[in-house]
């Protein structure tokens, strides 16, 4: 539904209740003039505004969620309401530039009829990350980018969403009607990798495809997600509700899928076993059109004055539209995915001061994608896809009131996993190249926690708590075998104009399957609100952020050359934010806002970079080709300090200050002029910081 219907449609109800407002505001010969009571009002608030914009430096990260334009904008809003009519009509547009918008509509008469209208637009940039020292770290990799540098990657985005309700008559029906379209346009980057080219169709067509080859370059994207629902809700009294819809969305793609060079002409050594295929262009990256329908039916009911059940059970089906219209696409479509979901949970209050809630979950997605292809020896078949997963879980949770300040709380978690087909993986580019993510056919987790609460009227609030998971054969590398979690929060409010509070914790994580790896992570976060007079309020916050990770990391792991694995090798990520805010009315005439966040973020990893650690590979001189061991250790060690460096290394200090002035004239005219800065400094990759400032000037009128 466009805008300019939409804002058809409230201006053709606000039309047709007029007349029946006025009616019912005349007088009756029987009431005095004086006692007729005030039926109707509205309220319209209109403030234009310009805004101007200052960039210097790179604004891919500066200006990450901004639409980077000078452009006229503004705030509108309109709120009218008919009380003999049982009518309100709301709409409230916020508009910065043409790609930057929110804009919401409501209409309602009574309890019989609800239409809600919600359109969102926003730009996101992304900068071009296309540097990884792949030549460096690994010799027979030939890199293509085909980014310029700093260039800016945006794509902008649109989600429009809109419902109708429809109360029937003399019946506890309510019918609904949803829908909405999302839609993605703009650049972003693409990388990929294939084995056996260099990415130049002369040099492979003359010499063969010798090399492995990676590329960065950007990519076009034009689509749209389209989604209609309907359905019923039936309401008996506070004892059930039922709801039951039907919901059918689309994914279509309006572009070309890129197609580029790829292929292994030429004399491939067998014992490398990368398949044989003919040089040439060939389509890859594909978003493929589909289609997916969807039911669900929901529950609630109210078994007694102190139990109450509620559930939803739903069902989708996806079929996947793309097709293979040419023999040397990499991928062929027709593939279908099916998901079947239940939940389910109980609320009983035996006594007053005991809750209990028990639920269960079960997620099940069912994959059909499972293919098969060959290497360099056509008689042996190498299968790949995706698993299905089958997920359950129960859970049961406590809440004893012990006093009218002391709350305890305990749960109890747990969990399946399975998952079919799990010998589709681990996938591997070629037999000679494995990819260390482990897969097992079932899982399984028990978690349990308690948490003391206690609590008095405004003035603490406080809670804590410790929570301990344990997994039985992780089903990824990444998945923790024991997780461990302490964690507090209070707040204290000893006086009406100060507040103090602090929120942290703890969280241990280890785990030993194939890869050992073990976390450490803290997170605490300090704020405190002052408000000396009613006019002034101040608030200030610190945040703190700690990940220390050490995991193994196997490098070199081509089996013709040697597999190293580094125990444990460290990682640290540090992250330190301190915000303020301030606000200030001066007699309800000028008003003062003004806002302040610091942020500094680094993080890195520690291999051993001494050549001398490292052990000898016994392919390293006749494979790979280096002169001598030596000279491969070296290569070795640069190429793990460019991993350590510039690859995995952030810096990134940031600054956001916002000042807002705004004066309030008598006749209801307002204006002012509002700031905002922002500063990005990447001390890794300096092509990359950037500041912005924009100052926006507002005239308007409240009536």
């Amino acid at each position: 539904m466009t805008k300019a219907f939409a804002l058809l449609i409230v201006a053709f109800l606000i039309a047709a209740a007029r007349p029946a407002r006025a009616q019912q505001s005349a007088p009756s010969s029987s009431q005095p003039a004086e006692n007729v009571p005030e039926v109707t009002y509205h309220v319209t608030e209109m403030l234009p505004q310009y805004r101007f914009i200052d960039l210097s430096g790179y604004g891919g990260r500066v200006g990450e969620y901004d639409s980077l334009q000078q452009s006229v904008g503004g705030d509108l809003s309109f709120d009218y309401v008919d009380i003999p009519q049982h009518m309100t009509v709301k709409s409230t547009w916020d508009v910065l530039s043409r790609d930057d918008y929110d804009l919401k509509w409501r209409v309602t008469f009574g309890k019989w009829f609800d239409f809600n209208l919600d359109d969102r637009s926003f730009v996101r940039h992304l900068d071009d990350t296309s540097y990884f020292g792949a030549s460096v770290i690994s010799p027979d990799i030939i890199r293509v980018d085909s980014i310029p540098p700093d260039s800016l990657l945006g794509i902008r985005r649109r989600m429009n969403a809109g419902s109708v309700k429809v109360q029937l008559p003399k019946i506890p029906v309510k019918l609904f009607v949803k829908g909405g379209w999302q839609a993605r346009d703009g650049n972003g980057q693409m990388q990929y990798f294939d084995m056996g080219g260099s990415g130049d169709p002369a040099t492979d067509l003359q010499q063969g495809c010798a090399n492995c080859h990676s590329a960065s370059q950007s990519r076009s994207y034009n689509y749209t997600t389209r989604n209609i629902a309907g359905g019923a809700d039936l309401t008996l009294g506070k004892l059930l509700k039922l709801t039951y819809q039907h919901e059918f969305s689309s994914f279509n793609d309006r572009l070309q899928n890129p197609s580029d060079w790829y292929g292994t002409a030429g004399d491939i050594p067998p014992s490398e076993n990368i398949p044989y295929t003919a040089a040439g262009y060939y389509t890859h990256s594909v978003l493929p059109r589909h289609q997916t329908q969807s039911d669900l039916l929901r529950v609630s009911m109210a078994v007694a004055h102190h139990v109450a059940l509620n559930g939803d059970v739903s069902y989708a089906r996806t079929n996947n539209l793309f097709t293979l219209s040419d023999p040397r696409l990499l991928v062929n479509g027709n593939h279908s995915q099916n998901a079947f979901n239940a939940d389910a949970s109980l609320i009983w209050n035996p006594i007053s001061p005991l809750r209990v809630l028990a639920d269960f979950h079960q997620q099940n997605l069912l994959n059909e994608f499972v293919s098969s292809y060959s290497l360099s020896d056509p008689t042996v078949f190498y299968s790949f896809g995706n698993p299905s997963l089958h997920r359950h879980w129960v859970g049961l949770k406590l809440q004893y009131r012990v006093s009218k300040q002391f709350d305890v709380e305990t749960h109890y978690t747990h969990m399946n996993i399975t998952r079919s087909n799990s010998m589709l993986w681990p996938q591997f580019s070629s037999p000679d190249n494995t990819d260390p993510l482990y897969v097992v056919p079932a899982s399984s987790s028990n978690a349990v926690g308690l948490a003391l609460h206690f609590h008095s009227v405004q003035v603490w609030n406080a809670r804590a708590g410790y929570e301990w998971t344990g997994t039985h054969d992780p089903g990824y590398v990444t998945d923790p075998g024991t997780n461990q979690r302490l964690f507090g929060e209070v707040t204290a409010t000893p006086v009406p104009w100060f507040t103090l509070g602090n929120d942290g914790s703890i969280i241990l994580q280890q785990s030993f399957p194939v890869v050992q790896r073990s976390n450490h992570l803290y997170t605490d976060t300090t704020f405190v609100t002052i408000k000396p007079v009613p006019q002034w309020s101040l608030s200030g916050a610190y945040t703190y952020l700690q990940d220390n990770l050490r995991t193994d990391m196997q490098l070199a792991n081509d089996a013709a050359v040697g597999l190293y694995t580094q125990p444990l090798v460290p990682y640290k990520q540090l992250s330190q934010t301190v915000s303020m805010r301030t606000a200030y009315e001066v007699k309800k005439r000028l008003g003062l806002n003004m806002n302040f966040a610091r942020s500094l973020a680094h993080s890195g990893w520690r291999p051993d970079l001494n050549p001398a650690d490292y052990p000898i590979f016994p392919g390293a001189v006749s494979v790979a080709g280096y002169a001598s061991q030596a000279d491969f250790a070296t290569a070795f060690s640069n190429a793990l300090g460019i991993g350590s460096g510039l690859v995995s290394q952030m810096n990134v200090p940031q600054t956001l200050i916002g000042a807002t002035g705004d004066y309030h004239l008598s006749s209801g005219f307002d204006g002012g002029l509002r700031f905002n800065y922002g500063s990005y400094t990447d001390n890794i990759r300096p092509g990359l910081s950037g500041k912005l400032s924009s100052y926006t000037v507002f005239f308007g009128r409240v009536w």
